[in-house]
């Protein structure tokens, strides 16, 4: 590695990645990896113009440092999430719909009775292990209600959209075991998608089926990628962001009780998450063109990471309390869902998980406690938190309940 540390690559069990953050916004705000050959954008500023300005950033080259690629160069299907406008926007405005606050706020009563139905197995019992019990297959349930996936088929949804995010300690590349997942994922779907266009199934994908804006419709294959797109970011990164929740409050008992006793709180406490341990810490992009920026040249061609997790600790932006965590915070904007074009087209149905579950486990077993001794990171390229977060609930577990 050149100039400061930085691994890309996830972070150990005891490292805070916000440490190099700081260093690299205050000594190198335009980074340069020599061995894996990216630069990186720290800065709140920076990285908001670097989303913002689709047209020198391009996110056609993949948004994954594993995964770049020349820009026009296809993986076999597309997702909107590697489209520029004005494709990106076409397809933006076929899918939006159903992500509207409007929209979301209608299925609170659904989405509330998923997550009570898994807090419901683990609470009589004293304990849960966090994300196998209740974080990663509530999300993944809720996606699947929207999809119109059947009960049946989410488990191998779920184990393939975790294997995705696997990556090897220091190693360039996709692993086995996630390609492995996409497949799995592109395969179901290409599988189902011959039934849906039969009329066959209910839900989002048969919604979209042969819907037209201004006389477009989805392809087969952008219908593919959104498919396999919205199961992978609307599973890993609200597993991990619930999970996070939990963690960091019962790291902060002070806010944690205050929390407790008013749950008017949780709105907030959700954002300070995101804001203060968001689980995508980076996107990738590709520089269009030859550009300057603190006194240096990125190439045409380059690779930049957009680091969230560094931006969104900025002091030039949250003030000199912005490396402390603190649910009373209210900024005025963080970059978790990114920002403009790309702004994540699901963060209402991502805060209102979030504050479904936190909810829910404040109103019923407040007084949980986290085994920080146990849990164990989740090891991925751009997605942050944990793979095992073992709690248990001491009051409830003397009472016999």
């Amino acid at each position: 590695m050149s100039e400061i540390e930085f691994n890309p690559f996830g972070f150990s069990q005891h490292d805070d990645p916000y440490v190099t953050y700081k260093r690299m916004r205050d000594e190198a705000p335009l980074y340069w990896n020599d061995e894996l050959k990216f630069w990186a954008l720290t800065r709140f500023d920076d990285v908001q113009e670097g989303f913002r300005d689709t047209e020198l950033f391009s996110s056609a080259g993949g948004i994954a440092l594993e995964n770049r690629r020349p820009i026009g160069e296809s993986i076999g299907f597309d997702q909107m999430i590697e489209f520029d406008p004005p494709d990106h926007t076409v397809l933006r405005k076929l899918v939006s719909r159903v992500f509207t606050i409007r929209t979301v706020a209608k299925m609170e009563d659904e989405i509330r009775a998923i997550f009570t139905h898994y807090l419901d197995q683990v609470i009589g019992k004293g304990s849960a292990e966090v994300v196998n019990d209740l974080t990663s297959p509530y999300p993944m349930d809720v996606i699947s209600a929207v999809l119109g996936v059947p009960p049946a088929d989410r488990e191998h949804l779920r184990v393939s959209s975790d294997k995705i995010m696997i990556r090897n300690d220091g190693v360039m590349g996709v692993p086995p075991a996630a390609a492995e997942g996409m497949l799995g994922l592109v395969e179901y779907f290409m599988a189902d998608l011959p039934h849906r266009k039969a009329g066959e199934g209910s839900g989002l994908i048969n919604d979209l089926v042969g819907y037209e804006i201004d006389g477009r419709a989805l392809t087969d294959e952008e219908l593919l990628g959104f498919c396999v797109l919205f199961v992978i970011a609307g599973h890993e990164t609200t597993t991990k962001m619930v999970a996070n929740v939990l963690e960091l409050l019962d790291r902060h008992p002070e806010q944690k009780a205050q929390l407790a006793a008013d749950l008017d709180l949780v709105p907030g406490a959700i954002e300070e998450v995101l804001r203060f341990h968001n689980s995508t810490q980076y996107m990738h992009r590709t520089v269009t063109r030859d550009h300057t920026m603190h006194g240096r040249t990125m190439k045409a061609g380059d690779s930049v990471l957009m680091v969230i997790g560094a931006a969104n600790h900025d002091d030039r932006e949250f003030g000199p309390t912005s490396e402390e965590f603190d649910i009373h915070r209210r900024p005025d904007r963080h970059l978790a869902f990114g920002y403009g074009a790309h702004f994540c087209l699901g963060a209402a149905l991502a805060r209102m998980e979030g504050k479904v579950a936190v909810e829910e486990i404040f109103r019923r077993v407040p007084d949980y406690q986290v085994d920080h001794d146990s849990k164990v990171r989740f090891h991925s390229s751009n997605v942050t938190g944990w793979r095992a977060l073992p709690i248990t609930f001491p009051q409830h577990e003397r009472a016999g309940v």
